[in-house]
């Protein structure tokens, strides 16, 4: 009985199975597929993986951070008016939020809270989905980058400090590392590790730091550093201000040139193309691919 049951079953069982090995491998060969959004002297460029630049956004003056929200949703804190804009897939322009001293980087939490570093007024505001502002930490000498690891700690690359602080989801803030110089680009690799890129008199440095702080030199070379960005392939993007251009690193910190020519690059964003997107049915609970943050 038990015999003819397996028997029963087998098919079936073989074809979901069947349909979980094709969607994974479909999945394997699209997932490392991503744009790159990099905001430049007045427009917003895009890439794709490849390197093929095309033009999202145009008459926005001087954008510096950038981020995405959950439905995809493009955000860049424009430092010149004091505003945060918002695009949508399209290109679309509105304004998020204005009336801010110098708005800096932009990171989302969880829960689609947008914090923004105002360097200006040495505060990191928070807003909510609808845009009402409060602030979430104070008395910071000029904040600039910001993100957030895994576990929705929040981390503040601090400019005139030489520091990256930590604060929890109350704002309890905490030393996480000191000693740089003008630290301005921050980003967590998919391990938990968070890399910094700051300003050297002899060039730049991208330093590593493990989640206890431990830190070691990651790259090294001569640019004015901007932010920083991982793909979902785990490369390293960063803007070089100085050199206009967007620089990729391997994990061994070998670097390359992903692109040139930009006009004063300062943010990057990345998310993953919609055609990354891949739904396992069998199970019926996974969504790979979704779009980040």
């Amino acid at each position: 009985m038990e015999e003819e049951k397996i028997k029963t079953n087998c098919p079936h069982l073989c074809t979901a199975l069947l349909a979980v090995i094709v969607l994974v491998l479909l999945f394997s060969t699209l997932a490392h597929a991503d744009d790159i959004y990099v905001s430049c002297f007045g427009t917003i460029e895009k890439f794709d993986s490849s390197g093929n630049k095309s033009l999202f956004a145009s008459g926005t003056t001087i954008p510096l951070g950038l981020a995405f929200d959950r439905s995809g949703n493009l955000y860049a804190a424009t430092w010149y008016w004091g505003t945060i804009v918002k695009f949508d897939s399209n290109g679309n322009k509105s304004t998020f939020a204005s009336g801010l001293a110098g708005p800096a980087a932009l990171a989302f939490d969880r829960s689609g809270n947008l914090y923004v570093s105002v360097g200006s007024s040495g505060t990191i505001e928070k807003f909510d989905s609808s845009g009402n502002k409060s602030t979430f930490a104070s008395a910071l000498a000029e904040p600039r980058a910001l993100a957030f690891d895994r576990s929705g700690n929040l981390y503040a690359a601090i400019w005139g400090s030489g520091t990256i602080e930590k604060f929890d989801s109350n704002g309890n803030r905490t030393l996480f590392a000191s000693g740089l110089d003008s630290p301005f680009g921050l980003a967590f690799d998919s391990s938990g590790n968070l890399y910094v890129s700051a300003h050297i008199f002899n060039g730049t440095t991208i330093k590593k730091f493990d989640s206890g702080g431990n830190g070691a030199i990651f790259a090294s070379f001569w640019s004015i550093p901007n932010s920083l960005a991982f793909d979902s392939s785990g490369y390293l993007y960063m803007a070089n201000n100085g050199g206009g251009t967007i620089e990729k690193f391997d994990s061994s910190g070998n670097k390359s040139t992903f692109a040139s020519g930009l006009n004063s690059p300062c943010g990057i964003a990345v998310i993953p193309e919609p055609a990354s997107m891949a739904i396992l049915a069998f199970g019926g609970l996974a969504l790979l691919g979704r779009r980040r943050k």
